[in-house]
Parts: structure tokens; C-alpha cells; sequence
């Protein structure tokens, strides 16, 4: 009763092993907008300082999104690249943010790079360039900005003009999905986890088989056939050498570097391993 118990769990185990291996993964995606950005842009009443009314640059705001199996927006942040210019040389920079409205409104900060009055960014000679990356970004948010960008707009601030020296509405410029990531050092720990719990459990039920078989042969007072031993090498090394090859030209043809190979094909040992289980076990049929 035991045994039958054991076993009806291990298999139940081994199905939901595989089923949680085939699980689709949320989806990254990046969409980058793009802002040209000038101090004409400037809705009244923000007064540009008069000293700063050629300011102009450009923006790129780089969304990245996680989405589930739905496609819903999971998580998201965003980069923002600055490089701006005609700005006061004894000016500096306190301020940067998406702001949401169009082009003849000031609307309300939705975004915000983090630069504040208290750590500015200096602008010698009235120019400077800036990065700010991983700002957190509302998952309703980033699917409205992605919705109607144009809604949308980012805005520069200096010493002297604080309320903008220079500004520009969002414009959708690119968007990639990648189709084949390597997985991290996390994700290959659970895909390898998850097939030795599968090749535990065949080795397991498979064994069980075998084992039965050897008893009624004792019982039977006949030889024990060697194919009852619990790993057949010969036969695990053709399969593994099998499967190795094709995962190494499947590796090939993907493209070098796209996927991580070292994991793969350990990946693919684990699965030879099981492989050969199978096999030999069809053997003593």
C-alpha cells in the first residue's frame, strides 16, 4: 500500500514538474520614445530665462516593461538620456521629468529622474549631458504613456528658468520584444532543478518496474537478464551523445552567444539521462 502510495505521488510529482517547466515566462519588452526639446516649447505662463531662450536638446526615454502571459503590464522603468544645450553658463540643471499633457498645457510630474535643487547637474558653458536609469515606473502608467505617448512630454528645469528651460513631447520611436534570451543563473537553476526532480522520479517508477521483473525471474529460478541493471552506460552515452549534437547544432543555427550554451547542454545531459530510462526500460518489454 505503501509502494502503490509512493509511487502515485511521485508521478503526480513528476507531471507537475514538467507542467511548471513549460509554464510561459513573462516577456520583456523595451519601447523608446524620443523628445526634441526647446525652450519655444515652454507653455505660458513658465517664463524661459532670457539668457536661456535658445535652450534645446534631446531626450530619449527608454521604457522597460515585463508583461504576463496576458499581456498585461507586470512591472516597468525607465531610462531617461538628456543632452542639452543654450542654456546660461553660470546656469545648472535642478530638475528633469515626464510630465503628463500635451503640447499647449503644463500637467502634473508622472515620472521623475531624481535630480533635484539640492544635487544638480552643472552646465559648463551653458551645456550638459545625463543618464538616469531603473526609475520605477507605475505598471498603469508606462500603458498609458505607451497608449498615447504625444499625451506626454519631458521637461527640463535650470536655476534660472525653474519652472522649464526647455521641453518636448514624447514620440514612440522603436520597440523591441526579444524572441531568445539566455536565461539567468536563477531561471537555469530552476529548469535544471525541475528535470532531476523529473529524472529522480523516472528513476524511481522505472526501477520499481525492474525490480518486480528481477523478482519473478528469482521466483522463477531464472538468470537475471543484465539488462535489469539500473544504468545501461552504453546506451546513455549513445542517447546522450545524440542529444548533445543536436542541441550543439541547434546552438549553432540560433546564433553564438544568444542563448547560453553551457547551461543547455546540461540541460540536455539530464534529459538524455531520461531519456535512456525510458529506452531501456522498452528494452525489457
Amino acid at each position: 500500500m505503501r509502494r502503490t502510495f509512493a509511487s502515485v505521488l511521485l508521478v503526480g510529482l513528476t507531471f507537475a514538474s514538467a507542467a511548471w517547466l513549460m509554464m510561459p515566462t513573462a516577456k520583456a519588452e523595451t519601447i523608446i520614445f524620443t523628445a526634441q526639446l526647446l525652450a519655444s516649447n515652454e507653455v505660458p505662463p513658465v517664463a524661459v530665462a532670457p539668457s536661456e531662450a535658445g535652450a534645446n536638446g534631446f531626450a530619449t526615454v527608454t521604457l522597460d516593461v515585463t508583461r504576463d502571459s496576458g499581456g498585461n503590464i507586470t512591472a516597468a522603468t525607465a531610462r531617461f538620456d538628456v543632452s542639452i544645450s543654450g542654456m546660461a553658463a553660470n546656469s545648472s540643471i535642478i530638475l528633469a521629468h515626464i510630465h503628463e499633457g500635451g503640447a499647449t498645457v503644463n500637467g502634473p510630474v508622472r515620472v521623475d529622474s531624481g535630480i533635484t535643487p539640492a544635487a544638480p547637474i552643472a552646465a559648463p558653458l551653458g551645456a550638459a549631458t545625463f543618464t538616469r536609469s531603473n526609475l520605477t515606473v507605475a505598471p498603469a502608467l508606462a500603458q498609458s504613456i505607451i497608449n498615447n505617448p504625444g499625451g506626454f512630454y519631458f521637461n527640463v528645469h535650470t536655476a534660472l528658468s525653474p519652472n522649464g528651460v526647455a521641453r518636448g513631447q514624447l514620440s514612440r520611436q522603436q520597440q523591441t520584444t526579444p524572441g531568445i534570451t539566455a536565461p539567468t543563473l536563477s531561471e537555469w537553476g530552476a529548469i535544471l532543478m525541475t528535470l532531476l526532480i523529473i529524472a529522480a522520479c523516472t528513476f524511481f517508477l522505472l526501477g520499481r518496474a525492474r525490480a518486480v521483473m528481477a523478482t519473478a525471474n528469482a521466483d522463477s529460478s531464472a538468470p537475471l537478464d543484465a539488462s535489469l541493471k539500473a544504468v545501461d552506460w552504453k546506451l546513455l552515452a549513445r542517447v546522450a551523445f545524440y542529444i548533445e549534437a543536436a542541441i550543439a547544432i541547434a546552438l549553432f543555427a540560433i546564433a553564438p552567444g544568444v542563448v547560453d550554451a553551457i547551461g543547455a547542454l546540461v540541460a540536455g545531459l539530464i534529459v538524455a539521462f531520461i531519456a535512456h530510462l525510458f529506452a531501456a526500460n522498452a528494452r525489457l518489454r
